[in-house]
Formats: structure tokens, sequence, C-alpha cells
């Protein structure tokens, strides 16, 4: 399974490579280059996914070495999606050489406890844990889609104010494009996220009879929440410039959530 990964992190590497030529160089064959080995890299990687799954017994997504590699996926699945409805292909220069770095790093991290996980993964609400988890990444996914989007329009929204316009600035979605994508998928994440604090509410309080542990995940968890939910409802005001700044610190709170809290201790044990 481990060789099926390094193949697929290969094929990753190569279309994340033709996504920053194309984006520089504009060559269509960098693009179709770039399409057909992330379409070939996605599969490979869904594979690799499933047999993780069958290998080890339990969900792919415990520790931080399953997490990383979803991860990774949700990142490819968000940018499907946007290419498809927005034809945003500046995206991929983003978020492609982000997916080759979090696989690589799934690849190097050890792999989790499986015995941990089993106790976390069996018992009460067990069916629970896999949706909770799911949710949660898939939010971060599209968090990660927010924050693209803002870079994106600060970089351009700079440019105009100085008059300046580098070759890159006819290579960006317009402004209200790269708007529209950051409003539709702050949406969808706020609701993922939402979902996913519900799930992991209800599975703990079947779990141990508590819905709140003061866990650092939860309270980070809590206040990435507050802030997605009062971009969404000052979005008429905050449209533009003030939304993309909001999304950038949006995106530092939600890594701080994925990676900051683990090393602070505390309820959860994944991800």
């Amino acid at each position: 399974m481990k060789s099926l990964l390094i193949i697929t992190l290969i094929a990753y590497a190569v279309a994340a490579i033709h996504a920053l030529l194309a984006f520089i160089n504009k060559r269509r064959s960098a693009e179709r280059t770039a399409l057909y080995t992330l379409a070939a890299a996605f599969t490979g990687h869904t594979v690799a996914l499933a047999l993780d799954w069958v290998q080890h017994g339990h969900y792919p997504l415990f520790g931080l070495r399953e997490t990383f590699s979803f991860l990774a996926w949700t990142l490819v699945v968000a940018y499907g999606l946007a290419l498809y409805r927005y034809h945003a292909r500046a995206l991929g220069a983003i978020t492609l050489p982000i997916v080759t770095l979090l696989l690589l790093v799934a690849i190097l991290v050890h792999a989790g406890d499986n015995a941990a996980a089993n106790s976390v993964t069996q018992g009460v609400a067990v069916w629970l844990f896999p949706i909770h988890t799911t949710l949660l990444v898939c939010a971060y996914a599209a968090f990660f889609v927010v924050f693209a989007a803002s870079v994106m329009y600060l970089w351009q929204e700079r440019e105009l104010k100085l008059k300046t316009f580098s070759a890159f600035f006819h290579r960006l979605p317009s402004l209200s494009t790269v708007d529209d994508i950051g409003a539709t998928a702050v949406g969808i994440g706020f609701t993922l996220l939402s979902l996913g604090i519900l799930t992991g509410i209800i599975w703990s309080s079947e779990r141990s009879g508590r819905l709140w542990h003061n866990d650092p995940k939860e309270v980070s968890a809590l206040l990435t929440w507050l802030l997605y939910l009062t971009m969404i409802h000052y979005r008429a005001q905050w449209r533009g410039r003030k939304a993309a700044w909001v999304g950038v610190a949006g995106f530092v709170l939600v890594v701080f959530t994925f990676l900051g809290t683990r090393w602070l201790g505390g309820y959860h044990v994944f991800g």
C-alpha cells in the first residue's frame, strides 16, 4: 500500500509542477498534463485509502498519517469542484503543491496505534465517528478554498490599486469570480463544520456521557465556527477586501485547530 502512495505522490508532484508551469507560461499542454496526471493520482489515492481501510480494519481517518492523506484527497475533490464550476485553473497552482506536501508528510509520518484506534472506533454510536471526522476534514478543505480565493483576491486588488499589473494578473480569475468562489466555499465549509461539531457532540455524549470536555480542539473549533458565522452574517457589508482578510485569518485558526491543538493534549486523539 505504501508503494501505491509513493506512486500517487509522484503523480501529484507531476501534476503540481505542470499546474505551476501552466500558470506561469499559460501553456495548454501543461494544463492538459496537469489534469491527466491529477486524475491518475486521484484514482490511485482513492484506491490506497480503500486498501488502508481494509488492511487496518478501521475507517482511515484516525491518526495523523491517515488524516493528512485524507485531507489531501479532499483538497483534490474541492479543487475539482471549483474547476468544474468556475474553470479556476489558477487555483491548482496553489492547491496541488499543498496536496503533494500533505501526502509526502503522510508517507513519512509513523502510523498510529491500531489498538488505540479500535478503542475509539468501537462501542456505542460507533457509526458517528467516521461521519464526524469526515465532515470536519471536508470543512477544512472548503476553508482552504476560501483561503486560496482570498489570497487571489488580495493579490489582484493590490495590483489594481497600485496600477502595476504583472503577467500573472491576467491569469487569475476575475475579482467577482474569486469573491463568488470564496462566498460559496465558506457557506459549504460552515455547513460541514456545523454538522461535524454536532455529530461530535452526539458521539461524545454516547461514548462518555459528556457533551463538552473543554478540550483545546473543541474550544478552537468553536472559535472557528463563530468566526465563519460572523463572516457569513456580515457578508453583505464585508464583501471584497475585508472578507478576504477574514478568510485568511479564519484559515490560520483552522490550521491551529487541525495541528496546534494536537500538542496541547486533551480528549481528542485523532487528526
